[in-house]
């Protein structure tokens, strides 16, 4: 690796080595940016549409993801999921109490985008640091702050774009490096080691491009003998420093009493296992341990999402700058340090993701983290440019100014490709339905009552509605997820206005056992928590179902579905069918078509929105299916005695299945806004009515019969399912 002359031809006005002078004290802070970043008047355009754009698809309240734990957060400086990332929330509670107008996730919606902005901003630097060459930059920026990933999740309040900036930044500070004469590398080494330690404080998958890149600068320094021991300490110093945003976990532990607190950070012990992620494991993404990390299918998946996103054109670009960099010194050494980023990154986090990839939703938890290689990735393909442009120009001046701008022309069109594709999904400024989600939970509640929820989504978005917006503060929101956890009762008993913990000691749920160790040997299940609640008159729901392994409630409790959630209600208080169908038909099931799209037309498939949408649609038939199963107890259809009821089951099963089928404009089509099982179980409703009028009244039992034929039909058309039930028999028998 050979020294930098420090005049190189792609550097204009002497300003080759600007970045890795000494700093004087009289700088003004506008020096002190043109000496870190090579701004251009072009430059300050490509700031000012990524940051424009990003902020025109805000999303205006809750977005999907994590973005409520977030969010609950930054509004009561409390502390996130593990590792807690605490510059984020910091830099969120700052922002949030600085904006004077918008809700609290608008507000940190807003940061966000500004900070998405500033990483695409950075990609275009590095590649026109590189190459000194417009079209590469504009390239580069353009394919990768467009793409769908890095455009969504720079509209929303989530950590992946500050991550992308750190990752951009440690890749521009790589040129810098090289680009820097000797005698000044170990100051532009220390800078690098500060923004490490600052990365580390938001997402720790930033440590393996780190690695790589600490490794190679820590090399080149030995072997120019360019760093002193005294400079060396001073760069471990500063990395050390920059750590110390990670005291808002213990701060906001004894002084900020957050209603959203995540773990116990009273104790180094407590800080050490949640920046560890030992809740999670501490090397993986998920604290399943039924599934192991797939290294070959998870490496397909990153291949197919690779080219989804930035598209074969900037794969083919890539490839060739990776080909023909040892051509070109200028850039050979930054390539190869790119790559080994990339291939550490993509082979250490495809042999640990343990997320189950068969899933689409967890396709799109996964893909969140692709944009960190997709950043070295984009900024070689614009380097592809260059080397595509540099020879021509070289043993062709003349042709050199029409394939400056016909580059130029090539890469704006790029940009422009990727924001037709992306556009649309990405513009979540009218995207209510998170919010929405969460007050319909919310308003299904009756006063000062409890509601326990299960799963990321109907627990954040509620969780955040409650104590972010004070939307029903009558409510208790408890996640039964969470509260398995040591920490849970000591940290936010004192949140609760309704919920009551069954016992006065800590103790855990039994289906965590297996999992936590012996530190949960003593344990309450759920019908301790149903009892106490139960005898002190205070009303308690579930959504959407109850966590699985604890199952002791059920000798003595029903889950009665009452609007969207379900009423926990002892036995000996337990409803008749016609009772709970009086109460069912007196809910609202007109659900707005955007709260219940399920066709993936609107929304990905791997969305969390598409999975909303989907669950508000099961909802609308937990009311019939479920007095489905209490009038075939015993087989009571059977009593004629039940037809009225049987026929008021059909009614609602009717209802629920009219109000979630939409057809088409033209007439021709229709779509079901909801799963294929319904249409089965509400034609086995029509089956037993058509059974019991088949002897009585032919007419009127034919009417339910072509029900039921349509139904089945349209249960095996959207399913693909085989007959295993024999239901295309009774079909044909009917």
């Amino acid at each position: 690796m050979g020294k930098a002359k420090g005049k190189a031809p792609h550097v204009r006005n002497g300003t080759a080595n600007k970045g890795a002078t000494k700093i004087q004290a009289e700088e003004t802070p506008q020096k002190i940016l043109e000496g870190l970043f090579d701004l251009q008047w072009h430059s300050y355009i490509a700031l000012g549409v990524f940051v424009g754009v990003y902020l025109k698809c805000t999303s205006a309240s809750i977005p999907s993801g994590d973005a409520g734990d977030f969010i609950m957060a930054a509004q009561h400086f409390g502390v996130a999921h593990p590792p807690g990332y605490p510059l984020y929330v910091t830099a969120g509670y700052l922002w949030m109490n600085l904006l004077p107008f918008g809700n609290p996730a608008f507000k940190l919606n807003v940061l966000t985008s500004f900070i998405g902005g500033l990483a695409a901003f950075i990609v275009y630097l590095t590649a026109y640091k590189i190459t000194n060459f417009i079209p590469s930059a504009v390239f580069a920026s353009g394919v990768f702050g467009f793409s769908h990933l890095i455009w969504f999740h720079s509209v929303g309040a989530e950590i992946f774009s500050l991550n992308n900036l750190f990752c951009g930044l440690l890749l521009y500070w790589v040129v810098r490096f090289q680009q820097a004469d000797v005698t000044h590398r170990a100051r532009v080494a220390m800078e690098a080691s500060f923004l490490s330690g600052l990365s580390m404080c938001n997402q720790h998958t930033s440590g393996l491009f780190i690695g790589v890149i600490g490794a190679w600068m820590f090399m080149s320094l030995l072997k120019d003998k360019a760093i002193t021991m005294q400079q060396f300490l001073q760069t471990g110093a500063a990395f050390a420093v920059a750590l110390t945003p990670y005291i808002q976990l213990p701060v906001s532990a004894y002084f900020a009493h957050a209603p959203s607190t995540w773990g116990d950070h009273r104790t180094l012990a407590g800080i050490i296992k949640h920046v560890a992620r030992e809740e999670y494991g501490t090397f993986r993404l998920t604290a399943d341990d039924t599934v192991s990390g797939d290294l070959f299918g998870n490496m397909a998946t990153y291949t197919s999402d690779l080219v989804h996103e930035l598209t074969n054109v900037t794969l083919a670009l890539c490839v060739l700058c990776v080909a023909t960099a040892w051509y070109f010194p200028k850039i050979r050494t930054i390539v190869y340090v790119y790559v080994a980023n990339m291939f550490v990154y993509i082979m250490f986090f495809c042999n640990q993701a343990n997320i189950d990839h068969s899933r689409e939703l967890m396709k799109g938890v996964l893909e969140r983290f692709w944009m960190q290689s997709n950043i070295p990735v984009s900024i070689l393909a614009g380097c592809g440019i260059w080397c595509v442009y540099t020879p021509i120009k070289e043993k062709c001046n003349s042709l050199g100014t029409v394939l400056y701008y016909a580059l130029g022309v090539g890469a704006l069109a790029m940009a422009a490709y990727q924001i037709k594709n992306n556009y649309t999904i990405c513009d979540m400024s009218k995207n209510y339905i998170m919010r929405d989600y969460g007050r319909k939970l919310l308003d299904a509640m009756p006063a000062n009552s409890v509601l326990l929820v299960e799963g990321d989504m109907p627990s954040l978005t509620s969780r955040y509605l409650r104590y972010c917006e004070n939307y029903r503060p009558d409510v208790d929101v408890v996640d039964q997820e969470l509260i398995g956890f040591a920490w849970y009762k000591p940290m936010h008993k004192h949140n609760f206005k309704q919920y009551i913990f069954p016992y006065d000691r800590e103790v855990y749920f039994k289906d965590v056992l297996a999992r936590k160790g012996d530190q949960y040997a003593f344990s309450y299940n759920f019908q301790s928590v149903f009892d106490v609640h139960t005898r002190a008159g205070i009303p308690l729901y579930i959504y959407p179902f109850m966590k699985h392994g604890d199952e002791s409630y059920k000798e003595h409790y029903d889950l009665l579905p009452t609007n969207m959630v379900y009423e926990v209600r002892h036995k000996q208080m337990a409803y008749t069918v016609d009772q709970f169908l009086d109460k069912a038909y007196q809910q609202d099931y007109n659900f707005n078509e955007n709260m219940a799209y399920c066709d993936g037309t609107l929304y990905p498939v791997r969305s969390w929105e598409y999975v909303i949408a989907e669950s508000c649609g099961h909802t609308a038939f937990f009311p019939p299916e479920h007095a489905h199963r209490m009038i075939t107890v015993g087989n009571a259809y059977t009593d004629p005695k039940n037809h009225p009821t049987l026929v008021n089951i059909y009614k609602l099963y009717k209802r629920a299945h009219d109000t979630l089928t939409i057809t088409e404009e033209d007439g021709t089509k229709t779509r079901n806004l909801f799963a294929p099982d319904h249409n089965k179980n509400f034609g086995v409703i029509c089956y037993l009515i058509y059974n019991n009028l088949a002897n009585i009244n032919k007419d009127e039992a034919g009417k339910f019969a072509k029900v039921m034929v349509e139904q089945w039909e349209v249960y095996f058309n959207r399913s693909g399912k085989q007959d295993t039930d024999g239901l295309m028999r009774v079909i044909n028998d009917v």
